[in-house]
Formats: structure tokens, sequence, C-alpha cells
């Protein structure tokens, strides 16, 4: 299991060439099958077109890097231009059903043998955050993903909770 943050600035390791082919700038993602489809890597050249890794050709993510293997997405493969991306979630609001207000998205975590999409990181605020620390919203829990809001079970608030946060998911 990893969190989102902790990916981004890693080099990417062709293990074709040993060459790095980039660096991590952001991580793909479909609500639909709850999965990392695609690694962005850094914008760099001289045209800084956005270069995409599907990420089921990650080998590995280790502590340092990952490790791909090819260098590129396929010819023909369509970019994943308009998906939706793991920095555009980060400080959204989520609210229950009901209206109560469980904090802001500060990660998603996800298990790395095959992307998966374990659930999103949530801060209820800085003191907060210090007191209880930051709890796990399972993806299942998630009734809409707005563009401003994201919306959830009312379910996923505990009762006797004074945040409205959610348990911490199990290692």
């Amino acid at each position: 299991m990893r969190k989102g943050r902790e990916i981004l600035g890693l080099p990417v390791i062709s293990l074709a060439t040993g060459k790095e082919i980039g660096i991590v700038n952001d991580l793909v993602w479909c609500p639909h099958i709850r999965k990392i489809t695609y690694i962005l890597l850094d914008e760099t050249g001289i045209l800084h077109q956005p270069r995409f890794i599907r990420y089921h050709d990650v080998t590995n993510i280790g502590k340092d890097a990952i490790t791909v293997a090819v260098d590129s997405l396929p010819e023909g493969e369509t970019k994943p231009q308009d998906s939706p991306r793991v920095t555009q979630i980060t400080g959204v609001p989520v609210l229950t059903t009901e209206g109560e207000n469980l904090g802001t998205v500060e990660d998603v975590v996800f298990a790395v043998e095959d992307g998966e999409l374990l659930g999103c990181e949530i801060s209820g605020g800085l003191f907060e955050d210090l007191i209880s620390g930051r709890s796990i919203l399972p993806w299942d829990a998630v009734v809409t993903w707005g563009e401003e809001t994201i919306i959830v079970k009312d379910a996923v608030a505990e009762p006797g909770r004074e945040s409205g946060a959610v348990p911490h998911l199990p290692e």
C-alpha cells in the first residue's frame, strides 16, 4: 500500500536501457475501474509534450525509483489527456449526503501490485490532523466525484466522533 504523493518526484528507469526516462509528475486514474492507469512524466524537452507510461508497464515502485518494462506508450495508443489526476483532487472538500463536512482530500492510497485505488487520505485540518491523525476514506464510500466536492455515504461518518473522520484502513 502506497500513497500517491510518495511516488511524485521519483525517477523512472527503463529496465530495457538502464536510462532514466523521466520524473513522475502525476498519477492518472480511472474512477470507473478504481485503478491508477498511467504515470505522467515531467514535461521536458523542446516541445514540452506530456509523456505517459501505462501503470501495468511498471515493474516495481521502490523507495528511490520506479522501474518500467517499456520506455513509452505503444504506437497509436491515445494519451489520457483529460483523465483525472491525483494532484487534481488534492484539497477537494468531502461531504456526506447529509451535508457533514469530513475534511479535504490530501492524497490517494493504492495497491502497488495492480494500481487498485484503496481510498483517499482525508485531512480534518492541521489541528485535527495533529490530534487524531489523518483518516482513510474507503473508495467504495464515494457516491459522487464532483469537480468541486466529493460526496460520500453518510455511514462513513462514525457516530460519536465529533470531526466525522473515518477510520484508518488496516495495513
